[in-house]
């Protein structure tokens, strides 16, 4: 499997593209990116759920960038993470089915994808980070 989507938080979309891993920067509009593992196999590297982003660095206003959060349930486990900006998550290797199932296809990924306010992204790292890297203040 290799699949990858683009979110933007901004417009509120999300849609499936081509050689996403390799087009992330040009797709972002920023190489100098960080990158989220949502999910991996530690027995091989080159099976993974990941998410990239813009380097945080690059912006002095999180907040304008939007928000949203990628959430996956991986053996009764919920995984997930809020993200600021546009970004693009790319599937790739011998996902196991449950995992599959929730990224194959622009439908199912649009499922686990939810595009929140500042304020419901600012709650979420104080609950689930113990603090947040961004102040509402902007």
């Amino acid at each position: 499997m290799d699949v990858s989507f683009l979110v933007d938080p901004i417009h509120k979309t999300v849609t499936s593209v081509q050689d996403g891993y390799a087009r992330a920067g040009e797709l972002i509009g920023t190489d100098l990116t960080d990158t989220a593992t949502l999910w991996g196999d530690a027995a091989d590297s080159d099976t993974s759920v990941q998410v990239i982003v813009a380097d945080d660095t690059l912006t002095s206003n999180t907040i304008s960038r939007g928000f949203f959060k990628v959430t996956l349930e991986v053996e009764s486990v919920r995984l997930e993470r809020v993200l600021a900006g546009k970004a693009v998550l790319n599937a790739y290797g011998t996902l196991p089915p449950d995992v599959k199932e929730q990224v194959k296809t622009l439908k199912a990924v649009r499922e686990r994808v939810t595009f929140i306010s500042a304020e419901d992204a600012f709650q979420w790292f104080e609950e689930n980070i113990g603090g947040s890297p961004f102040s509402l203040e902007g």
